[in-house]
């Protein structure tokens, strides 16, 4: 089984910097829902919590991990 939530990079068009946001991939919704991250391990930290809270969704990618070929 795959995790539920994952970690994407979004920039900001007014400087170009990056941001880090956790999205459930199960119910949608908001990409700030569980905050906005300017460093990437904090990102990653929120959304290994929301996994192991929420174990197991089948074919969804894991958080932080690059798609399998």
């Amino acid at each position: 089984m795959e995790s539920r939530f994952r970690v994407i990079e979004t920039t900001r068009l007014e400087d170009g910097g990056k941001r880090y946001r956790v999205v459930d991939l199960v119910e949608g919704g908001s990409a700030s829902k569980y905050g906005v991250f300017e460093v990437r391990v904090e990102a990653e930290a929120v959304c290994d919590t929301l996994n192991a809270e929420h174990p197991g969704q089948k074919e969804i990618r894991m958080c932080g991990t690059a798609p399998a070929h």
